[in-house]
């Protein structure tokens, strides 16, 4: 589980939301993890995914792997460029 103030994290939230940004590596995690992040299918199925939560759920798994596979894994000075970056918007 990820501790609440990474969510906070302006480079983490910039790392969610280029991975989020990536059509294949979406597809990848939908097609590894059997979720539905790319919102294919027939509008009720979708529905049905919002209603009963898995969408919620599939959600928070992309942002656990975002964190474990991308933000944990940086180097400390592409961080340091990023925290840089970010502070500059």
């Amino acid at each position: 589980m990820i501790h609440p103030h990474i969510l906070l994290d302006p480079v983490f939230r910039a790392c969610v939301k280029a991975a989020a940004a990536n059509i294949e590596l979406v597809a990848q995690f939908d097609r590894l993890r059997k979720t539905n992040l790319s919102l294919s299918g027939k509008p009720l199925d979708l529905a049905i995914d919002q209603a009963s939560g898995r969408l919620d759920a599939d959600i928070s798994a992309f942002i656990e792997f975002v964190h474990d596979t991308v933000y944990e894994r940086l180097d400390p000075d592409a961080l340091a460029a990023l925290r840089r970056e970010v502070h500059e918007c």
